[in-house]
């Protein structure tokens, strides 16, 4: 007998398939039926059309499989949409040496009206032969006395001309600021290059940023062409990373308007950023506050840089540099108090700690805290040199582990520069951390992390680092335990009970594949999404169907 809720009317129908209710469901069913953006009956495909109406829409499967749509949980999206569709984006171009960068700002500088600023992304100093950012001088030779602004992955480090720094008012006088570090010549100039707070105005989320904003239209645009990419790698709900009320309010207003398309899932950075927790609290921003599209969950902290740039604050040095020891971008004080505050205040909390040092203080942050009353709270990235003792300390204290296995290909090239080769494999302890219960989160970071969850899950299975390596076999997890990181374990960890699975009464956010993706025959690595489903309509594939 069908699973359904009593005489349903269904508005449409899939027949003739494999259908899981979630990654845990061990029996799939025939059909499936949809009314009011719900999922309203479950069984076999006899069954179900006895339950349909001459209105009812029918899809036939021919045996595809449908699983619950993906909710990627850590991304900077309004950043990397705008990007992707206004700067240089180097993780799309691919530049192999300084020269190549300097072709491309040429380039783009040509096209640009006389004095405008250049900007790109997402460049790597490992993925250029001569493993360093280009300096002021070079990029003043590519683009005349123009501003420059090239940042790193992650926006961890930027390289700046020296007509940028002029703007940001950097010159051999402006010291380091605490977490942060300014690279000079031999003459104690600045080199241009800038890590982490020594970004200082050349910052977007510095409130008196001397970097131009970007117009609305341009910005809506953006957004709407990224929403569309999401939906085609199956991706129903973000866990957006906001760094600025611009980026908040973008998106609310595409929401109001109906043109979002996208379950957006709000965590407010208020470190180095112009948002700050003493706003949200007089506000009475809560956890939870919202509804099904538009919803806020807390704030993030971040603790430290990242080792690509050898900024992860760690406890040993890394390779060729025995002193640096990474960089702390919040003192533990701060820090501590910060966290307290936001979970008396209902908040949820993510604190992005990549090196063991910085876990170290994010761990006891958590556990100063007291009891966790806006949980589970979530510990971003902390992916190297991570010990027994402190996955242990993250079980003890309740928390969310956030991964992106879509680093292991993308970052193996930039680790091996920094890193021992046993510190390597110790990278990203996924098996460990399953072993002891610990709920993993597994995201893009996107735009410093590639999108893409079907790539990512494969990258989490195999632990393939591209070319031929393998980082940390012994830490392979599942394909089911991968899946639920983008699905099950969002939903729950967010207390949505109505996503993430197709159970009677949820919401029809699902995914149509081809092939069963958790038949171990079935090549992750080849598999695409053919139809993405959001509240009961396809938004991307299955074209001509009515629903």
């Amino acid at each position: 007998m069908p699973t359904a809720e009593r005489s349903p009317q269904l508005e449409l129908l899939f027949v003739n398939g494999h259908i899981r209710r979630s990654v845990e469901d061990r029996e799939p069913v025939q059909a499936l039926g949809l009314r009011g953006g719900r999922v309203v009956a479950r069984g076999s495909t006899a069954d179900l059309r006895a339950l349909a109406a001459p209105t009812t829409g029918i899809v036939d499967l021919d045996g595809r499989s449908i699983l619950p749509a993906f909710t990627d949980s850590h991304t900077h999206f309004h950043r990397g949409a705008v990007l992707r569709h206004l700067y240089l984006d180097f993780a799309a171009i691919g530049p192999r040496s300084i020269a190549d960068v300097l072709t491309a700002v040429r380039d783009r500088a040509s096209g640009l009206p006389p004095g405008a600023w250049l900007q790109g992304d997402s460049l790597s100093p490992g993925r250029l032969v001569e493993g360093r950012l280009p300096d002021r001088r070079e990029l003043d030779g590519a683009a005349g006395d123009r501003p420059v602004l090239l940042r790193g992955i992650g926006k961890h480090v930027v390289a700046a001309n020296s007509a940028a720094l002029a703007a940001a008012g950097i010159d051999r006088a402006t010291a380091d600021p605490p977490g942060g570090r300014i690279e000079r010549d031999d003459a104690g100039e600045p080199t241009g290059v800038l890590h982490e707070r020594a970004k200082l105005r050349l910052d977007t989320s510095h409130p008196q940023t001397a970097v131009p904003a970007v117009a609305r239209s341009e910005r809506h645009d953006a957004l709407r062409a990224g929403v569309r990419e999401l939906h085609r790698l199956g991706i129903t709900t973000i866990h957006e990373m906001v760094r600025t009320p611009e980026e908040a309010e973008d998106l609310a207003a595409l929401h109001a308007t109906g043109e979002l398309d996208l379950r957006v899932r709000i965590f407010y950075r208020v470190h180095e950023a112009p948002l700050s927790l003493d706003w949200l609290v007089g506000l009475g921003i809560r956890r939870g506050l919202g509804n099904d599209w538009f919803r806020i969950l807390g704030i993030k902290i971040s603790v430290d840089g990242w080792c690509i740039f050898r900024n992860a604050a760690v406890y040993e040095g890394y390779l060729g540099e025995a002193e640096n020891v990474g960089i702390m971008r919040i003192e533990p004080a701060e820090l501590a108090a910060s966290v307290r505050r936001a979970n008396e205040h209902g908040l949820g909390i993510a604190i992005h700690a990549v090196g063991a040092r910085a876990v170290d203080a994010a761990l006891d942050a958590f556990d100063a805290a007291g009891p966790h009353l806006a949980g589970p709270h979530r510990l971003e990235h902390a992916h190297l040199d991570l010990e027994p003792r402190q996955l242990d300390r993250i079980r003890s204290l309740g928390l969310v582990l956030s991964s992106q296995p879509g680093f292991l290909p993308a970052y193996r090239a930039d680790w091996a520069r920094s890193l021992a080769p046993e510190r390597m494999d110790r990278i990203m302890p996924l098996a460990d951390a399953h072993r002891r219960g610990i709920p993993l989160l597994l995201n893009s970071d996107f735009p410093s992390g590639p999108l893409g969850p079907l790539a990512a899950i494969h990258a989490a299975v195999s632990r393939d680092g591209g070319e031929g390596h393998t980082i940390g076999p012994d830490q392979a997890i599942s394909r089911e335990v991968a899946w639920s990181g983008f699905t099950t374990v969002p939903a729950r960890t967010a207390g949505e009970r109505h996503l993430g699975s197709l159970a009677v009464g949820n919401r029809a956010d699902l995914i149509v594949f081809e092939k069963d993706p958790l038949d171990e025959r079935t090549d992750l690595a080849s598999l695409s999404v053919a139809g993405t489903m959001l509240d009961g309509r396809f938004v991307y594939g299955m074209d001509g169907v009515a629903a």
